[in-house]
């Protein structure tokens, strides 16, 4: 009889894994240090990557199957510290932003980093479509334009001049994005009550059909203040050359045709311009979070900590 039971218990052992006899103290984790390359089946390389003690530390790339490059990032300790570069296997940049002092500088997706307990860095500048955060001066600023606000005043570069200004762009049809940007840049032209210094500037991207009268009905029925928040409307190459390159603003998401004249624009894109006309901030204007960080960027360039 007790043979009998051995067999049985052995035969379950066998059959289910449940029963183990003696532990298995063979198979010790080991923490990652090093560098440390894996491939794809193909042969492709496909991550090279730097760890101490099974963290990510120093600079890491990754790579699709095809060969063509998918991340640079780089780390200290396991967090993000430096430039932070990802492209689609076609080779379109998508992120492109520093990380400093808990926050991202540049063109990024719509996820939020840690708030650092500290974050008192000096805003970058911008000065190119990939918006590559550069941390001293830069040359490039915004182009000249005469266009018409709501109310019908002629308006141009010069009447920025000592402005600081929050550009977007966006049309009175528009029934996705446009009502998302206009209810958090509500909240920009609240924090900025009262700051002559501060001006909102929302250029239409139909003006043939978004004439003066038309943007004064569309910012009545939203609370827009005139004299805070311009809705500027005029010639359509004129709004699309400033999208373009002078604000950077365009993504090419809805490129369709060969000439970029005839692409329509649109985007979520908000832009910081300083009282020089340099670019110093980039943000999703659908993301609260991130226009939580504009005010406080305002506050920046403005020298002080009024702006709520």
């Amino acid at each position: 009889m007790i043979t009998r039971a051995l067999v049985v218990v052995a035969a379950a052992t066998l059959l289910t894994g449940s029963i183990r006899l003696k532990p298995d103290t063979t198979r010790v984790p080991v923490p990652r240090n090093g560098r440390t390359e894996t491939r794809w089946p193909n042969g492709v390389l496909r991550m090279d990557a730097t760890y101490l003690n099974d963290l990510y530390d120093g600079e890491y790339r990754s790579w699709y199957a095809s060969g063509h490059p998918f991340e640079v990032r780089h780390y200290v300790a396991g967090h993000e510290a430096g430039l932070q570069q990802a492209w689609t296997d076609s080779g379109r940049i998508y992120l492109n932003y520093e990380s400093r002092d808990g926050r991202h500088y540049g063109l990024e997706n719509s996820t939020p980093c840690d708030p650092a307990e500290k974050a008192e860095s000096a805003l970058p500048y911008f000065d190119d479509a990939q918006l590559t955060p550069k941390w001293a001066s830069v040359a490039h600023t915004v182009g000249p334009f005469a266009l018409e606000t709501q109310t019908g005043r002629h308006v141009s570069d010069r009447d920025l001049a000592g402005r600081i200004s929050v550009v977007s762009f966006i049309y009175t049809r528009c029934a996705a994005v446009c009502p998302l940007l206009i209810r958090q840049l509500s909240r920009v032209q609240a924090a900025t009550h009262g700051f002559a210094d501060v001006t909102l500037i929302s250029f239409t991207v139909t003006p043939d059909t978004d004439t003066p009268h038309v943007l004064a009905g569309f910012g009545r029925d939203r609370g827009i203040d005139p004299a805070k928040w311009w809705l500027v409307t005029g010639d359509r190459a004129q709004i699309y050359r400033l999208a373009r390159r002078s604000y950077f603003a365009d993504d090419n998401r809805l490129s369709g045709s060969s000439d970029p004249a005839d692409d329509f624009l649109h985007t979520e894109k908000v832009v910081l311009v300083d009282t020089t006309g340099h670019l110093r901030g980039i943000y999703n204007g659908t993301q609260p979070f991130q226009i939580d960080q504009l005010i406080g960027d305002i506050a920046r360039l403005r020298g002080n900590t009024a702006v709520h």
